[in-house]
Formats: C-alpha cells, structure tokens, sequence
C-alpha cells in the first residue's frame, strides 16, 4: 500500500503542476468524438498523394503481424477495434500498385471526421544527421547517454485497473523515476543529469545533442567516415520547455528561433551561457546507438516501426491508436498541404489532445528547415476499416 500512496501523491501531483496551453478556439471544452463522413467531403482527396500514406501503412501492418487478431492495437486511444479488424486492409495492401493508392483507402476505410478538446495545430520534426565523435574535445563536449540503469517506469493504467482507481485513472498514463531506498522519487532534471557520470557512447555539439533530444532521434557521421542512429532510448519525465522559446523570450535570438540562429548564439556566447540555455528545459532524452540498416527508412516511432517521410505523424495516443490513418487538412506556407499519414509516433509536445501533430519530414538539413516552417492549425479525420464500430 505504501507503492500505491507514492503513485496516488506524485500522480496528482503530476496532474496539479502541468501548465495547460491554451486551446483553440473552435474547439475550447468540445468532446472527442468521431462523426462518420464520405471520401467526398475530405478538401483535396483526389489530388493528394497517397504512395506515402501506402508505404506507411504496410510498415504498421508489418508490425503488428505477430500480435494475436483479438488484441487492440498499440498505444492505447480512444477507437480503432481490434488487430484482426484490420487484417483484411493489411492484406490487401500488399498487392496495391502505383496509382491505385486512392482505390484502395476508398475500397476499405470509411473516414469521419474528428472532433476534440485541445488546440488544432500541425507542426513538424525531422531526423538531424550532425557530427560526433567518440572522445570529447572543446567543441564536441556534449554527451550522448544511454539510459541509465538506475531508471523506472511506472504505468499508472496497468495500477489504475488493478485498484480500480479513478484517481489514476485521470493521471498520466507513465511517470519516470528512480528508487532511493524503499521510495520511488522523480528522476532528476537536466541540470542534474549533467553532473551525473553516465554511460556516452558519443559526443557532439551541445545544440545539435538538444536538437536530437527534441526531434527524438538523429543520425551521427563520424571522423572515419562511419555512421550510426542515435534512437530513442527514454526521457526523464519532466514536461518539456523549449529552451529556444526561453531564449527568445529573454530577447535573445532575435534574428529567429531556428537551429543555425541558436547555434550561431551558442558559438558567440560560448559554453557557460549554453548550458545556462539549456537548462531552461528540464527534459532529458537519453538514446541507444543503432546501425543503420535501411538508409532510406526513418528512425523507429513508438509505435515500433520504422517512420516514413511525409507519410508518419506524431500524435496523442490518449486519443489516437498507433496505426490509425488520419487525413488533415492545413496550410504550409500559404498554401494548402491536404495529406494522408499514419501515426506512427508521439512526443511530449503533442500529447495535447486529438487535434494536435507532428508531421515527420524525413532525414537531413533540409527536411529541418522545411520542418520549422510547418505550424499552422488543421482540421482533422481519421480512416476505419469498413466494419470498425466507432466506440
């Protein structure tokens, strides 16, 4: 009982602290629901390119083809039946050829749209390919660290149902500590995470480190002309805080909050007010080192498989299964982008109800700087295979 008082006072605790962004408008205090609709009524339908959606979606359909057809499927979310459900689109996807990606979706799924609390807002990340080295020297001074041994996991559902506990229920699915003697505390910060002796396997720039932590992933080149993904591993826990917001904030980067203008800052200021800067954002991404077997495919999602460029989104998985495939419809640069993806990924940033995503744009300098001009609002639906209740 003294495990469950723990998770009772930090889950509130939790819940009581988090800073709430405002939503939008349209959508302030409205129910999640899903309204069935027709291929029709989706802006820009017909003339969407699909071929990524396509390869995205044989990508999920690959990996959940271990998992027994009465499970659900990954993530959680509030729709989406069961593995089974899904075999039929799953086969038949195999065998679609170029130019009947349209037919297919239109054959299978029955879209609806969908409606929600939250702001509804895309934005988009990418896969940073940056420089590292195996030793630190002045400039590649910032570690890459593995997950600590030392860290815990804790999924508030799994003890939300085996004490029937509402209180949990309303919580944070997981929260991320350690154990100190007999009690589980929150894992340290950033700043603390610094001084601590963990286990690097590489060094690099400290923006372009904080640049993998925010995108989630990266790839490294190294000085013998050998390269590695940096994937994934965990993060500490703590909400995250964009320490390129905070620095803005503090009427630095005035030229824009992009990644070449806060490393040009970091090389001007040098180490001291770098570190300062980070250390606004209490988040940490720790990584493992992987081999880069396909060079065309993106890092792996945490829905498992590997991310497809254009074709991937992030998304809320209290809301949206891992799986599911969403169209939206919203502007990029003026102009409309009308796509068709699979979320297939999630991020602290956009667990903020299910109007909100991150669009992947694949690996490399230039998927970044199309990436940081992707923020506009966007409207929403997603696709059920024919025969999935909406419940």
């Amino acid at each position: 009982m003294r495990l469950l008082a723990l998770l009772l006072v930090a889950a509130l605790a939790s819940c009581a602290t988090a800073p709430r962004e405002r939503p939008d408008a349209s959508s302030t205090e409205a129910a999640f629901a899903l309204v069935p609709t027709r291929f029709s009524d989706l802006p820009g339908w017909r003339e969407a390119d699909l071929a990524p959606a396509l390869q995205a979606f044989r990508r999920s359909c690959d990996g959940r083809a271990q998992r027994t057809p009465d499970a659900a499927l990954l993530g959680g979310g509030r729709y989406g039946g069961t593995v089974g459900q899904w075999a039929p689109a799953c086969a038949a996807a195999a065998s679609v050829t170029t130019g009947a990606e349209r037919a297919f979706f239109e054959t299978h799924f029955v879209p609806h749209l969908v409606r929600g609390p939250g702001e509804a807002r895309l934005t988009a990340y990418y896969e940073p390919m940056i420089e590292a080295r195996r030793q630190p020297d002045v400039y590649y001074s910032a570690p890459l660290m593995r997950r600590p041994s030392d860290m815990v996991s804790i999924d508030l559902a799994a003890f939300a149902e085996a004490y029937d506990n509402e209180t949990l229920r309303g919580a944070p699915r997981r929260l991320t500590g350690r154990i100190v003697g007999s009690e589980i505390i929150p894992y340290p910060r950033r700043d603390e995470i610094m001084g601590m002796n963990g286990d690097v396997f590489a060094w690099a720039h400290p923006v372009d480190v904080y640049n993998l932590q925010i995108q989630g992933s990266g790839r490294l080149s190294f000085a013998d002309g050998s390269q590695a993904r940096a994937a994934f591993a965990a993060q500490n826990g703590y909400r995250w805080r964009s320490a390129l917001g905070a620095l803005r904030d503090a009427g630095e980067l005035t030229n824009g909050v992009t990644w070449a203008n806060f490393k040009a800052w970091s090389e001007a200021r040098g180490a001291d007010a770098t570190h300062q800067a980070l250390n606004a954002d209490p988040s940490y991404v720790f990584f493992n080192e992987e081999q880069i077997a396909d060079p065309a495919a993106g890092p792996r999602g945490a829905s498992g498989v590997p991310l497809t460029p254009l074709g991937s989104i992030a998304v809320d998985p209290a809301y949206h299964p891992y799986g599911a495939v969403v169209f939206l419809d919203g502007e990029y640069e003026g102009a409309a982008f009308r796509r068709l993806l699979v979320a297939q990924d999630t991020g602290g940033a956009i667990r903020r109800g299910p109007l909100r995503g991150d669009v992947f744009f694949g690996p490399g300098a230039e998927a970044g700087q199309r990436a940081e001009r992707m923020n506009a609002p966007a409207r929403w639906w997603t696709l059920l295979p024919r025969g999935v209740a909406v419940s």
